[in-house]
């Protein structure tokens, strides 16, 4: 269990405790965002979520921690309270928006001498570059955008590339979402120059999944803005 123990003052301790462990990741570099990461924090209420307003705490890890969340006088008698962190879409757009719109996860109550009745476990959150992302100039990158046949443009939706037939597995570092105005930008590192690759998006946010594909060649691909709809 993640424990914090702060002196205040001689003969005094406080004891804190973080309720939740996200771990972000840059999926171009494979290390932890050196770029502004924008994280809020809601609260269920019963009928809803609503903002707490609450900063998140970031560790010299880099890790995304909320101690203090579940203090309160006498932990015996209460009970555990719902949030959610939100990763906002900014230079980065994690992939579980393909999903959900948040990380949710249990503050349970305690105090200096009484811990949580369950520890925070680390949660991994993949960071994939939006189109504003500061690429590398040498790694090839594919732009475009996402859309419905009646020109709706769609964010949120995951996008992956595969080399075949037969279909290479896809590397991590090889998706992306699309942002809030249906853009992308799809690293493709590992990708071979000449064979078809095929680009699959997929929006998991709609009932039911709604699908699209674009086959492109590299490098002839780059360059260029792809449009990919999806139905």
């Amino acid at each position: 269990m993640s424990t914090t123990i702060i002196v205040s003052l001689p003969g005094e301790r406080r004891v804190s405790y973080s309720a939740a462990w996200f771990v972000p990741v840059d999926l171009v570099t494979g290390q932890p965002p050196s770029l502004p990461l924008r994280v809020l924090l809601d609260i269920y209420d019963g009928q809803g979520w609503a903002l707490t307003g609450v900063e998140p705490t970031v560790t010299l890890s880099g890790a995304i921690a909320y101690p203090d969340l579940g203090r309160c006088r006498n932990p015996v008698a209460a009970t555990p309270r719902r949030y959610r962190a939100r990763f906002e879409p900014g230079v980065y757009l994690p992939l579980s928006r393909a999903r959900r719109d948040g990380e949710e996860f249990l503050a349970y109550p305690f105090d200096d001498s009484t811990p949580p009745a369950a520890a925070a476990s680390r949660v991994p959150v993949s960071l994939a570059p939006a189109a504003g992302y500061p690429f590398p100039g040498d790694l090839p990158v594919l732009y475009g955008q996402v859309s419905t046949a009646a020109g709706e443009l769609v964010p949120d939706v995951l996008l992956s590339a595969a080399v075949g037939p037969p279909a290479v597995p896809v590397p991590p570092a090889a998706q992306t979402l699309t942002g809030p105005r249906g853009v992308f930008a799809l690293p493709l590192r590992w990708a071979p120059a000449g064979p078809v690759i095929t680009v699959t998006a997929t929006d998991y946010r709609h009932t039911p999944n709604r699908t699209g594909h674009l086959p492109v060649r590299l490098p002839d691909a780059l360059g260029h803005n792809q449009k990919i709809v999806i139905g």
